[in-house]
């Protein structure tokens, strides 16, 4: 599969076609309008001590888009976004896309990262995976597809990096979602970790861990292990509350050799700004692991990248007609 790679800078911008704000403003949202968010709402999330270092994920070099649409194997265009304290990587990645029309518009304006769906007439690689593409970001290393790239990092969290050696890291997203036709499967969190930081493809016992923070799907297969709750401190909206995260292990993904997923679903549907025990996570993701394969510890893995992004599904027309809004991205490290 040819993967075409573009690199953009703040001085160039492609012409590209936008949903129309008709309509947008005939779609719903999924939750408020982020105007009518809480005037709390500021760049610090205040979550953990004064003496944690930020890292900002926020484009700062100008405005670009990048379109991924059926032809010339741009479901997998990637480009990259420099922010003040590193980069990430950016891609539509349509991963499940034999044919469609339409595209995936992926445009930052400034600071914010707007991503329209506009697809119809979607017919599916794997027709019974409820999931067209995971359009998002990226920071940190995957030698595999489809970035198979290294964003630029912050001193303050260099990866890969053993589990056990990461510091205490609260993620703070501030987004909202919006929805006209299909389904959101999940706004979420994908973060991977393997044994080996070189590896260029996944398979047994890497971890893919997916924290959904909103979710219109819901887990029912019979190959997903219910494996208890999880209850984090965050931060939703300026309030404090204590999270609870539903906890499904898949054993495999994909094939007998697959790597294991670790699925946390919240019990909420979240949207505004989210903060969340990131490391906590991870770190907690092992104790239910250990409950379907009770020889895996966190001593033997790398954190390699974490991924922001949204799973999205076509109706039953085949129509996919929606998107979301990344305001900002912030890690404290402490």
């Amino acid at each position: 599969m040819l993967i075409i790679i573009i690199t953009l800078f703040s001085f160039f911008t492609f012409q590209h076609s936008t949903l129309s704000s008709s309509s947008k403003e005939n779609s719903s949202t999924v939750t408020s309008s982020i105007n009518n968010l809480p005037s709390s709402f500021s760049n610090k999330s205040g979550f953990i001590s004064s003496n944690a270092s930020e890292i900002l994920l926020y484009n700062s070099g100008g405005t670009f888009t990048i379109l991924g649409h059926y032809q010339s194997d741009s479901a997998y265009s990637m480009s990259e976004a420099y922010t003040p304290d590193a980069s990430l990587l950016v891609s539509p990645f349509i991963w499940n896309m034999k044919f469609a029309n339409g595209y995936v518009n992926m445009t930052y304006d400034g600071p914010v990262l707007n991503v329209d769906i506009n697809m119809t007439d979607f017919h599916k690689i794997s027709p019974n995976i409820g999931v067209d593409g995971y359009p998002g970001v990226m920071y940190g290393e995957e030698c595999w597809f489809p970035f198979a790239g290294h964003s630029m990092e912050s001193p303050l969290l260099e990866l890969p990096a053993p589990v056990e050696d990461l510091p205490q890291i609260q993620s703070c997203l501030y987004y909202s979602l919006w929805l006209d036709k299909g389904s959101i499967d999940d706004f979420s969190y994908d973060i991977w970790m393997s044994q080996n930081p070189t590896t260029t493809y996944l398979k047994f016992p890497d971890v893919e861990i997916m924290i959904w923070l909103y979710h219109q799907e819901e887990i029912t297969s019979s190959y997903f292990k219910y494996e208890g709750s999880f209850v984090v401190p965050s931060i939703v909206n300026g309030s404090h509350e204590n999270l609870n995260f539903s906890v499904y292990i898949l054993p495999h993904t994909g094939s007998g050799d697959g790597w294991i997923g670790v699925y946390y679903v919240s019990q909420q549907q979240l949207e505004g700004k989210v903060t969340v025990p990131l490391t906590t996570m991870v770190e907690g993701s092992f104790s239910f692991i250990r409950k379907v394969f009770n020889n895996l510890n966190e001593s033997e893995y790398y954190l390699d990248a974490v991924q922001v992004g949204m799973e999205f599904n076509n109706d039953s027309t085949g129509t996919s007609i929606m998107g979301y809004s990344l305001y900002n991205w912030t890690m404290q490290v402490q």
